[in-house]
């Protein structure tokens, strides 16, 4: 949204009177009454029609496999995507909270969604908090800036670990910038706030949560040397940050040893410096998936932000970072909080589009102080924001009616009529994802591979051959890739059942192979 200056230029009377108009009655209203009138607002927003669409593969159905799971289990400690396949990839918290969201609400897509879409919402306020202590004329507008960003409300409309990790990571730099800004900075509160913040991040998607203290680290250390690092450590915050985001580590650790190898290798020294999760490694990832994340994530705001790449290779300058922690430190630490998150990502070869989202806070704040001294509520300004917000929730209910081939709910209603009732597992053969087959049928779903070579070079999903699994006693129905279904029947044959086509949908072949 670009800041053009409507009818009127700046203290103009004409641009007075509009933004009387807009603010008057207002704050006319108590205090309280204002904040609890815009709370509501973004909770309407962010809630609206949130389960309209369906689950969308993959990782929707994923993450509520996993919620499932431990319901089932009645088991919160190991995640599961089967009950024989534990899933260690991800920290637990975004899969327990979508666990008690399904256990409270009952089985529905707005349930499933709920979490993230109230940390949308916890994050609109933080940025406002944020903003009071780094730019307190425009904290409202930086608040509203990331409530229309594009991609954090997209993101909110999908279950996803990013949309919490932005929530916790803008908690625990509230808690640093509210102390950092303070008069009295020997009362170290806040700092227990911010352990508080880097936790809870932690415990949604481990070292990836504790990008901000790069920023933080970088303020501290140019305004008071690295003997200013120490104060960022109080006991009672550390104490917290261990017992909310190391306890879980320790407690499954404990349990299997063999985790301690694998969060450091394949969690860490995987994602970030090898391409083993072909998650767009190539040397040209970067452009391609961060560059049109931002110039689409960052809409109606885009133009604002484009204007000032003219400017970019400043960043580059030393003086220029001294000019600015002298006469504006606040602009430092949000300039340092995006840049030097950013290139973390940038350096990471594991690359996906919403791994950059929790860096949309401090796009906001930026954005806001690119405005500062120019921007206006102006009555038109007003209706534009209005409009766009509008559109973003009638994207919800678009997308609800638009055929997609990550549908999982239509995909579930197609198999469950030719596959009936009569089965008590679902086991997709040649077939990746599809997870939201088990929160549509009600049944487990279980991946298996053609041959034991298959095994060795597979994902950590497949743990079973499918003549594994036709040697079980359970009643199954089998999801084939259609491609691969005449392999699939010789296999069937050989271990003594007849497999009985029920149908094809979607480029899968529906079986059941009884004995």
């Amino acid at each position: 949204m670009q800041d053009e200056q409507d009818d009127h230029p700046p203290g103009s009377p004409g641009t007075a009177a509009a933004s009387g108009w807009a603010w008057r009655r207002f704050a006319a209203l108590p205090p309280g009454f204002r904040w609890a009138l815009a709370i509501a607002a973004v909770l309407v927003f962010a809630l609206a029609f949130q389960g309209s669409h369906p689950l969308w593969e993959p990782d929707e159905g994923r993450y509520v496999t996993v919620a499932l799971e431990m319901i089932h289990l009645d088991d919160y400690l190991v995640p599961r995507l089967h009950h024989e396949y534990p899933h260690f990839a991800k920290p637990p918290l975004t899969y327990w909270l979508i666990a008690a969201s399904l256990n409270t609400l009952g089985m529905s897509e707005w349930a499933v969604r709920l979490p993230n879409a109230l940390a949308f919402t916890a994050t609109v306020l933080l940025v406002f908090a944020i903003g009071r202590r780094l730019c307190p004329a425009d904290a409202a507008l930086a608040a509203v800036i990331y409530a229309t960003f594009l991609l954090p409300t997209v993101a909110a409309s999908i279950a996803n670990t990013d949309t919490l990790l932005a929530a916790w990571e803008a908690l625990a730099v509230w808690g640093f910038s509210s102390w950092w800004w303070s008069p009295n900075r020997t009362h170290r509160g806040w700092l227990v706030v911010m352990w508080l913040g880097f936790g809870l991040a932690f415990l949604t998607k481990g070292p990836p949560g504790l990008v901000p203290l790069l920023g933080i680290g970088a303020l501290v250390v140019a305004t008071s040397g690295v003997r200013g690092l120490p104060a960022l450590f109080p006991l009672a915050g550390m104490a917290l940050f261990a017992a909310v985001g190391f306890s879980w580590y320790v407690a499954v650790v404990v349990r299997r040893p063999e985790l301690v190898r694998y969060f450091l290798g394949e969690e860490v020294v995987g994602r970030v410096f090898t391409d083993q999760h072909g998650r767009n490694p190539e040397w040209y990832g970067v452009a391609a998936v961060y560059l049109p994340t931002f110039l689409l994530g960052a809409l109606p705001w885009t133009a604002v932000l484009a204007a000032r790449l003219r400017h970019a290779d400043r960043v580059f300058r030393p003086t220029w970072w001294r000019r600015w922690l002298r006469d504006d430190p606040a602009l430092f630490f949000t300039l340092a909080w995006l840049l030097l998150g950013l290139a973390v990502f940038l350096v990471s070869r594991s690359r996906l589009h919403l791994y950059v989202l929790p860096l949309f806070p401090a796009l906001a704040v930026l954005t806001a102080m690119a405005l500062r001294g120019r921007w206006q509520w102006t009555r038109r300004k007003l209706i534009l924001i209005a409009l766009w917000l509008a559109l973003l929730v009638g994207l919800r209910v678009v997308a609800a009616h638009i055929p997609n081939e990550r549908d999982a709910r239509t995909l579930a209603r197609e198999v469950a009529v030719l596959a009936g009732e009569e089965y008590d597992e679902i086991v997709l053969v040649g077939v990746r994802n599809l997870y939201g087959l088990s929160f549509y049928l009600g049944r487990e779903v279980e991946h298996v591979v053609f041959s034991a070579e298959d095994l060795e070079r597979g994902s950590p999903q497949y743990r079973q051959t499918l003549e594994q699994e036709l040697a079980e006693g359970e009643r199954q129905v089998f999801v084939v890739d259609t491609r691969r279904a005449e392999r699939f029947e010789e296999i069937v044959r050989a271990a003594g059942r007849t497999p009985r086509l029920e149908g094809t949908v979607r480029g899968v072949s529906v079986y059941l192979c009884p004995r």
